[in-house]
């Protein structure tokens, strides 16, 4: 006598299937079993279908699961592709700092709105105060010369004449006042 109780249910249900046996799909796996045992087929037979089902269940069983392993030639095609991206983002980072200190001495170079050249305003300011002198900003921007220039331009300059430390700022009496405190400018 066979024990159907080796079988699993989805080869129980292949080997009723198989006896054109149709199961309800509550049944359990022992009321299968007794249903089988009681269509009436003969042992050989049954042995046979028995020992069909089981030997595809133990196939089944003992094959080791197949882990996909990706081929070499995937690794370092994905390897070059990833040094060549880094190569293109080390181009691209080094062409946008190029382009930052390009356009940082683009501003430093002294071009500031409407096309005027700071460097003319500076030289305009150094040639009318001299050395030891001191000049109040009301004067600065009265001067003639500095007229067709515009005020913000013209701030700039005394900023950076300033800061390049050909003229002091100081306090004093001006109505127009440069970062709201220097009223006057002392050329050294």
């Amino acid at each position: 006598m066979v024990d159907l109780n080796k079988l699993t249910v989805p080869y129980i249900n292949k080997l009723g299937k198989e006896l054109n046996i149709t199961f309800e799909s509550s049944s359990k796996k022992s009321d299968k079993i007794k249903t089988i045992l009681n269509v009436g087929i003969s042992n050989s037979k049954l042995e046979e279908l028995f020992n069909k089902y089981l030997k595809q269940y133990q196939d089944s069983k003992g094959k080791p699961k197949i882990t996909k392993k990706k081929p070499v030639q995937i690794t370092i095609e994905l390897e070059e592709r990833v040094n060549l991206l880094e190569e293109q983002v080390k181009f691209l980072m080094s062409k946008i700092d190029n382009f930052e200190v390009y356009l940082a001495k683009e501003r430093s170079s002294k071009q500031v709105g409407g096309g005027y050249n700071i460097s003319d305003v500076q030289k305009i300011i150094k040639s009318k105060v001299f050395p030891g002198d001191s000049v109040s900003i009301d004067e600065i921007m009265n001067l003639k010369k500095l007229r067709k220039y515009p005020k913000n331009l013209i701030e700039k300059a005394i900023i950076d004449l300033i800061d390049d430390e050909i003229f002091d700022g100081s306090e004093g009496r001006s109505s127009q006042k440069i970062q709201g405190n220097i009223a006057r400018l002392i050329r050294r």
